[in-house]
């Protein structure tokens, strides 16, 4: 009976198991017995085992830590976060379900299944490792046109709006915003809405005070730790809209209270956020509350894709491989030709930052002093260049597929369709296919 009561328990646990990052075992005394990491985010598996469950979570005590409460009371805890620091001394959110083991009524060990959320913040105090309006690399006349607006609006108080797409470079427009402006040697607080659920979002903008649940921690929030400087919120239309209504409360007021606490505390903080959709649409989808959006958008500052600053594209190679060759200490001296000419052409749906990374997967590939194509095609990962095109400028090399070029160029189509319109249907009418025929056509193609 009590082996069949034990085999229950475990199976329990292998239930809740399934989808975690990692998984720990504790003795009755508290001791790591054993030890699973499925993520590189916190330890290395095993690293742990023989450790005292307060060595390995410093932060924690006998009322925050479910190992513990579990080894104490008997009883199971499910999804409860507990606040800690990785072993990079960065801050993590532990999402734990810890389970006791009980034979003959005593706690015999205690299994803890955790998710870990990084919490994707950077804050960096004083003028050291803030970008600046040097790091925006362009010849570009609309782009040295917003340098200038940039440094213009710098020195202001004023909230600010930048919406651009992925990899444009939001986060240096923001740094370059904070450190030309009178704030530049006050804190910049960078926070990520996307990277972490919804449900811990509050705490981290609020702040808490201990017990305010299990698990939590007297913490400043983002407000406090961003006072006197400023606060970089990206992807902010991917926060729920009934916290997007609390947010606004709060800059209206310029006063936070932390969440189990009793008092508000007043800050000065420059706000400064980011979208990755167009503003309108985001209104219009209910994604983005309208009157935060004019409460942030008082100066706005919209970002423009790479592919409609081509021009800028050999010179941000150049700063590209300048970078990587300090980095590496190698030598390269450029790109060939032929690289170049399909790197202008390709449709960077990641923008900068694509372009970034795909130069420094060529470094990794490259054995000679040039770059050249074969180090860059498998890293272009939409190939929306129209092979077609490319074929009618010269003779068709003997790797030429019609096919492959047909696919490319309809792939091309369907991306420039989606982006001129507002729904599917709209899409659809335009390129005179039904609605059906098109939803097949992007899911073919993963757009």
């Amino acid at each position: 009976m009590q082996d069949r009561e034990v085999a229950e328990q475990i199976a329990d646990v292998i239930r809740l198991c399934e989808d975690t990052d990692g998984l720990l075992v504790a003795n009755r005394d508290g001791i790591v017995e054993f030890q699973r990491i499925f993520v590189d985010n916190l330890w290395k598996s095993g690293e742990t085992v023989g450790l005292h469950i307060f060595e390995l979570y410093p932060e924690l005590d006998e009322e925050s830590s479910t190992i513990i409460q579990a080894l104490r009371t008997g009883k199971p805890t499910y999804n409860v976060l507990q606040d800690i620091n990785n072993r990079r001394g960065e801050r993590v959110l532990l999402e734990s379900t810890t389970i006791p083991i009980v034979v003959d009524g005593q706690v015999a060990c205690v299994i803890d299944s955790s998710k870990f959320h990084s919490i994707d913040q950077r804050v960096i105090r004083g003028k050291g490792g803030i970008s600046t309006l040097d790091r925006i690399i362009t010849q570009d006349p609309a782009m040295l046109a917003l340098k200038k607006r940039i440094r213009d609006v710098a020195p202001l108080d004023s909230s600010v709006l930048i919406y651009g797409e992925t990899g444009t470079g939001k986060e240096l427009v923001a740094e370059s915003l904070h450190s030309e402006g009178r704030r530049s040697g006050r804190p910049f607080v960078s926070q990520n809405c996307a990277a972490i659920p919804a449900n811990l979002l509050e705490s981290l903008f609020f702040g808490t005070e201990k017990g305010c649940y299990t698990g939590a921690l007297t913490r400043k929030g983002l407000l406090e730790e961003a006072d006197g400087g400023t606060l970089f919120l990206d992807e902010i239309n991917s926060m729920e809209t009934g916290l997007q209504a609390k947010l606004l409360k709060v800059l209206e007021e310029k006063k936070v209270r932390r969440l189990g606490g009793n008092r508000d505390i007043p800050f000065d903080v420059r706000i400064v956020a980011a979208v990755n959709e167009e503003p309108a649409r985001l209104i219009r989808e209910h994604r983005l509350r309208e009157d935060l959006y004019y409460r942030l958008g008082v100066v706005r500052i919209t970002l423009p894709p790479l592919r409609k600053r081509v021009g800028d594209i050999p010179l941000l190679i150049r700063y590209f491989i300048d970078q990587y060759n300090r980095k590496m200490k190698r030598s390269i001296q450029g790109v060939s030709a032929q690289a170049l000419r399909r790197l202008e052409r390709y449709s960077w749906p990641g923008n900068v930052r694509e372009l970034q990374n795909v130069i420094e997967g060529a470094f990794a590939s490259a054995r000679s002093e040039l770059l050249v194509l074969d180090h860059m095609e498998d890293a272009l990962e939409y190939q929306e260049v129209s092979l077609a095109e490319e074929s009618r400028e010269g003779d068709i090399d003997p790797g030429f597929s019609l096919t492959k070029a047909l696919e490319q160029y309809e792939r091309e189509l369907l991306h420039k369709a989606m982006e001129q319109s507002s729904s599917i249907s709209q899409a659809a009418r335009l390129l005179g296919l039904s609605r059906q025929n098109l939803k097949y056509k992007l899911q073919k193609y993963n757009l």
